[in-house]
């Protein structure tokens, strides 16, 4: 959050670039800062510490300040800011040089995580270098603003700048009791003077996030050394052609690692080395993997490395809201990338390809916990297949119930005879009954459903359609995960290899009866929106699907609000 005084004239100034007069200014003492030194005056610390945290008090206090003016993030900020002063009773922050050191050093690593200094005051910082506070009011304003950048610091890294759901209203994880909890240990942080070690705990310490900060390293270096040359549409390039524009091809997948520059080859010729190296950049980029460099291709070819730097950043900002909080078992689905995985113990035991929701349809991010599963399920049409294609299908042609296999069963359960129904009077709001599929390989769900209560009726299960996992991309689905190797997920969650091994899968399968089994113990399920993941040395992108991801990077650059600092005699 940024600061502004109340008067313009009289601007806050804060000193953070390795030079700021202590605040309790108990003693007159040199700063050596860059081989240079930067002189304090001594002022008697008992007028001093009292009247810098007199007007630390009046800052947050006054009840004429406290009705003023402000957006509701500033007001929530300025809260947050006055309970953590409150605890320390208003003494100042910042009185060890080495801490403001600290801040600075940290305040620059934000880089690294994809997360811009400013919004931590560098920049102000670098301008004023050799201006430091001299009277109380002054001191104050600098000790609010270093606070402030250590608080907005500490919760960027801990749960990420933008809230997630401002991005998506379905997003479901609460990380409340956490963001309270941090303010305990930022305190302690300072009273050990402990302040960039403390900001580093903060930060996410999995492998797939580190992973991805060096990738945004990489990127960042081949965007700053020109990036790559963009590649004129033309034919598409398969093995043996001869075209003008290999030479450039060659370079661009060199540019990206997908080809060695060991390898000495100056002609047009589409060779087999570069075969391999487009198969190896569609892998990366979740194409079709053929090594036939076409339309698709040649355009997540095109997509510049400053484009891809701005990528990673945003899927940093992602990861930072639910990383920290993951169960280390749980079942993540990533919607851009259709794939699921099983995570048991921190480490990925197994991944299958999944099914999402069509772009109309999105399948909603959320996290909910998978409770039970359900062999040879049942079908009923939930209401927004309902309202938008059965009942319109229906009323165009009854035969539709019959080529799905569907039974209209009223509240008792009772089957009733289409023909007695006046399809016309009803829409999805009124419709008095149910539509229901048996079960069977003909099925929608397939033949085994998991299932997680949501308010989404969303849930994984089998599928009929299995050709279409063939497919790069996959939404086909109206919201529901389908699974590739359902049997298989089923055997991990069920976590009983001796009553539950795939051969007993396979046994209540095949006895076309409907039965519910439990888990032993819940797992959650996150089903995310991750467009650049780190997978080794390599970061894999993917297309942004359901067109996310420009929203979240203005989001992310917008910088932090500012409101004014209206304190007595500031």
């Amino acid at each position: 959050m940024r600061f502004l005084t109340g008067a313009a004239s009289k601007a806050i100034i804060c000193l953070l670039f390795l030079v700021l007069v202590p605040f309790s200014a108990i003693r007159a003492e040199s700063v050596a800062v860059n081989q240079g030194k930067v002189g304090t005056t001594a002022v008697k610390s008992s007028v001093a510490a009292s009247a810098i945290s007199e007007l630390l008090r009046c800052h947050f206090e006054d009840p004429a300040l406290s009705a003023g003016s402000g957006t509701a993030a500033s007001k929530s900020f300025k809260s947050q800011l006055g309970r953590f002063y409150a605890v320390r009773q208003y003494i100042p922050v910042w009185t060890d040089q080495r801490m403001i050191v600290e801040l600075l050093q940290a305040v620059e690593d934000a880089r690294d995580d994809g997360l811009n200094p400013d919004d931590y005051h560098i920049g102000r910082l670098r301008r004023l270098y050799g201006n430091p506070s001299r009277t109380p009011a002054e001191q104050v304003g600098d000790d609010l603003l270093l606070t402030d950048a250590f608080l907005t610091l500490a919760y960027h890294l801990r749960f990420g700048k933008v809230d997630p759901e401002s991005m998506d209203p379905d997003w479901n994880l609460d990380v409340s009791v956490r963001r309270k909890a941090i303010e305990y240990r930022l305190q302690q942080a300072i009273t050990a003077g402990r302040i960039r070690e403390a900001l580093d705990e903060l930060r996410p310490r999995h492998p797939e996030y580190t992973q991805l900060k060096k990738g945004l390293a990489l990127y960042r270096s081949i965007a700053k050394a020109g990036g790559w040359q963009r590649i004129p549409e033309g034919a598409s390039f398969r093995e043996g052609t001869t075209d003008s524009r290999v030479p450039l091809l060659r370079k661009r997948l060199r540019a990206s690692g997908d080809l060695s520059s060991a390898l000495v080859d100056t002609s047009n010729v589409y060779s087999a080395a570069m075969v391999g190296a487009v198969k190896r950049f569609q892998k990366r980029n979740g194409l079709e993997v053929d090594g036939i460099a076409g339309p698709a291709t040649v355009h997540e070819l095109n997509i510049p490395a400053a484009d891809r730097v701005d990528q990673i950043r945003l899927n940093l900002e992602r990861y930072r809201w639910f990383i920290g909080d993951i169960a280390s078992t749980h079942v993540l689905v990533n919607i851009p990338a259709f794939t699921l995985q099983y995570v048991e113990n921190g480490r990925i035991r197994w991944a299958t390809r999944v099914i999402v929701g069509q772009p109309y349809r999105k399948t909603p991010v959320f996290k909910a916990d998978m409770q039970y599963i359900v062999f040879n399920p049942q079908w009923v049409i939930p209401p927004t297949i309902l309202a938008k294609d059965a009942l319109p299908a229906i009323r165009r042609n009854r035969s539709y119930l019959d080529k799905k296999r569907l039974q209209v069963i009223d509240s008792n359960g009772r089957a009733v005879n289409p023909a007695s129904i006046n399809w016309s009077q009803y829409t999805g709001s009124n419709f008095p009954y149910r539509l229901q599929q048996s079960a069977g390989d003909h099925g929608a769900l397939g033949r085994i459903k998991f299932m997680m209560p949501n308010k989404h009726i969303i849930y994984l299960h089998d599928t009929p359609t299995k050709d279409l996992f063939e497919k790069s991309s996959r939404t086909f689905s109206s919201g529901c995960i389908r699974v590739e190797n359902p049997l298989e997920l089923a055997e991990f969650v069920l976590q009983d290899s001796a009553k539950w091994s795939r051969s007993a899968i396979e046994s209540a399968i095949a006895s076309g009866k409907t039965s519910t089994v439990w888990l032993p113990r819940r797992i959650p399920v996150f089903l995310l929106y991750l467009t650049a993941v780190a997978e080794g040395d390599s970061v894999l992108f993917r297309q942004d699907v359901y067109s996310r991801d420009s929203r979240l990077l203005n989001a992310l650059d917008k910088p932090v609000p500012e409101y004014k600092i209206e304190s007595c005699r500031l």
